[in-house]
């Protein structure tokens, strides 16, 4: 299955950059996210390969839903554009999701930046791992002897949304306030490359506080098997598909800390 979502990844990349290149329509959904149609003709394609290798497995993606009514457990999630903003205002690190999921856990996780040439992938129990361009891959493991607290921490944030600088979406405005006045550092990084940081050791965490399935699917085996703390924002780091939110740390201390921090 690992072979099959990397295969697909690498089978899109060539026609994503080139989009990207001259990217600048694009059309508002109902939810307000934008779309391209790179991302639709993108899922078109992945939906198309993995049919073709596994045609009786449910796929569930951003752009074309699922066949399956009630709540996806088990199967095929793409994202084919994650930060489709990025994509469109001309930053690379744009990422394209597959993952694999039994029983609402994703065991298998594929995270491509097409523009950077880089793919992060995960199997459970079977590590991560990062490949540049056609290079062999190495092993990601970023669990530190030495855990920082918020005070010495470099936070990322995704955006501003559901916080206290911009409570128009989400169900509760967290104070981000607390995080920023707290750590020793922060920053503002896209999507899903915010999260691959901290797996990296670049950064310490990573706050993303509105999440849908196919934004957090190929994440959960990447960071689990990199040895990184990941959680919902509230802490619960149990059913985290369906969690609506993703917190990334080097530490579960430092993870339970942003937790405190955003709620206060």
């Amino acid at each position: 299955m690992l072979d099959i979502a990397l295969e697909a990844v690498k089978m899109t990349r060539s026609h994503t950059v080139k989009a990207f290149v001259t990217a600048k329509s694009f059309d508002i959904k109902a939810d307000n996210s934008l779309v391209t149609q790179t991302d639709l003709f993108v899922e078109k394609e992945i939906r198309k390969f993995l049919m073709s290798k596994k045609p009786d497995i449910a796929i569930m993606g951003e752009e074309f839903g699922s066949k399956i009514h009630e709540r996806f457990t088990t199967g095929w999630v793409i994202d084919p554009i994650d930060g489709t903003r990025a994509f469109l205002y001309g930053v690379p690190l744009f990422s394209t999701l597959i993952s694999y999921v039994e029983n609402s856990e994703p065991i298998i996780g594929v995270i491509s930046f097409p523009a950077l040439k880089q793919i992060i992938f995960a199997s459970k129990n079977g590590g991560c791992w990062l490949q540049n361009g056609d290079e062999e891959p190495v092993r990601v493991w970023t669990e530190s002897v030495t855990k920082k607290n918020l005070a010495s921490a470099v936070v990322s944030i995704s955006g501003i949304h559901s916080t206290t600088f911009d409570s128009r979406e989400g169900i509760k405005a967290y104070n981000l306030s607390n995080v920023v006045n707290s750590a020793r550092d922060t920053v503002f990084i896209n999507d899903c490359y915010q999260h691959v940081m901290v797996a990296m050791g670049r950064i310490d965490a990573a706050i993303d506080t509105i999440m849908k399935p196919w934004d957090i699917a190929a994440l959960i085996p990447c960071m689990r098997e990199a040895g990184v703390a990941c959680a919902n924002i509230n802490g619960i780091d149990t059913d985290l598909l369906y969690g609506g939110s993703f917190l990334t740390a080097s530490s579960k201390s430092l993870l339970d800390e942003l937790v405190v921090h955003l709620e206060g």
